[in-house]
């Protein structure tokens, strides 16, 4: 492998000063409750207002929707919800024999509440509500609660109210941070304690959701953003420059990777990136992004496919000749985007699969939100009286090596005929 660009190396000075502010927060939230809460939301956002946004509200930001902006984000969502509408087929009931008088089953029950973060720092991300919202609808999640940071104006942004509105969605707040986080998870004041919260966030709002893993459901820790990109000599040069550049405008700390067959078009694609990232309205955060964490070398096919699934990437965008084989090779993704028409971009938005996904090397064991994220398999035993005569003997003895003799005695009045 000969690289090209090379990210720059910088050193970690092992700063977790958020680490401690987000424990400071989360502990203070749960033993203070909502007076708390208001006391970092003024802090932080300088919201004094009213926290809860009425149906009223939210119809209100819908009617003042553009046209254009409201076709897009029903089309988005109807997208999103047709697959996983159909993802939602896959969980039916089992009755399953194990032997004679024993019967095992196993349902899939929805979470009951669930909140859904909306980020909505540098911009609200109304795409974000939607891809957290209609999986969970789909699941069957009897209470979805959706909460998003106010904007300065002290109101929830205006498209994430009108998306709320699109989607259904009745219990709605302006609150986010690692405070937001917290207040969901332990039921601080007016707000009703969640079973599990899921959607992406800034570093204060990840950690939150770690600290109350356990306390909470959480979908996963969400990092930096980042895209690997595979391509040969049928990519063309500037969509490969358009698709890094629209990686690196995530954030200063995205990452971004092209591995190519062909030297010619790895040299022309940094060449048409570097005219980007002067002329792009986010160039700014782009720029240094792809300056301090991006990459392009030149490999084989083998080469490209390896590192893949030792970076298990976020995002997998295939810009070669036969997409689906190289698919086959790849074991470790957060979602794949399978030829030269298939940017990650239109996941992000309206192709229909989920964009919150799994960061930072976790697709090694983990995959991105979906319909099965809200659902909780649960199993069942029937024994009858032959069937408990039969297993006993063998059940005893496996109690009996692990030293518990109330779980042998269980399982022998069973045996025994009154």
């Amino acid at each position: 492998m000969r690289y090209i660009k090379q990210p720059q190396v910088v050193s970690c000075d092992g700063n977790n000063t958020f680490q401690h502010v987000t424990q400071n927060i989360v502990m203070r939230v749960q033993e203070e409750g909502w007076p708390a809460v208001k006391e970092y939301a003024r802090d932080f956002d300088n919201h004094k207002g009213s926290f809860y946004v009425s149906k009223e509200e939210t119809n209100q930001a819908l009617s003042s929707l553009s046209s254009s902006i409201r076709s897009a984000l029903e089309r988005a969502i109807t997208n999103v919800r047709i697959f996983h509408k159909r993802q939602k087929e896959m969980f039916q009931p089992i009755l399953c024999p194990i032997e004679k008088g024993v019967t095992a089953r196993l349902r899939f029950l929805p979470v009951r509440r669930v909140a859904i973060y909306a980020p909505a720092g540098r911009y609200p991300l109304p795409s974000t509500a939607i891809m957290g919202i209609v999986p969970a609808q789909e699941a069957g999640v009897q209470e979805v609660v959706l909460f998003s940071p106010p904007t300065k104006e002290g109101k929830l942004a205006p498209v994430i109210a009108a998306t709320a509105a699109l989607l259904g969605i009745e219990e709605v707040w302006a609150l986010g941070g690692a405070h937001g986080v917290a207040a969901m998870a332990t039921g601080a004041g007016p707000i009703k304690k969640v079973d599990m919260i899921v959607g992406p966030g800034n570093a204060y709002v990840t950690e939150a959701k770690r600290i109350l893993s356990g306390i909470v459901g959480i979908d996963g820790l969400a990092g930096p953003s980042e895209v690997l990109i595979i391509a040969d000599n049928t990519a063309h040069p500037l969509w490969l420059a358009a698709d890094i550049a629209a990686q690196s405008e995530h954030d200063p700390m995205a990452t971004s990777t092209l591995l190519c067959t062909d030297e010619d078009i790895a040299i022309q694609t940094l060449k048409e990136l570097n005219k980007l990232l002067e002329t792009l309205s986010t160039a700014n955060i782009a720029k240094q992004a792809w300056e301090t964490n991006g990459t392009i070398a030149v490999c084989s096919l083998k080469e490209a496919i390896i590192e893949c699934n030792k970076l298990a990437p976020e995002h997998l965008q295939l810009c070669v000749d036969t997409p689906e084989t190289v698919l086959g090779a790849c074991t470790s993704y957060g979602a794949a985007f399978l030829g030269n028409w298939t940017p990650v971009s239109f996941g992000d938005y309206i192709a229909g699969t989920n964009h919150t996904l799994p960061t930072s090397n976790r697709a090694r064991y983990a995959g991105g939100l979906w319909t099965g994220t809200f659902l909780r398999p649960m199993t069942s035993l029937h024994i009858d009286r032959n069937g408990a005569e039969l297993l006993a003997e063998d059940g005893m003895n496996l109690a009996h090596i692990e030293g518990l003799a109330a779980h042998s005695l269980s399982m022998a009045l069973r045996r025994s005929r009154p």
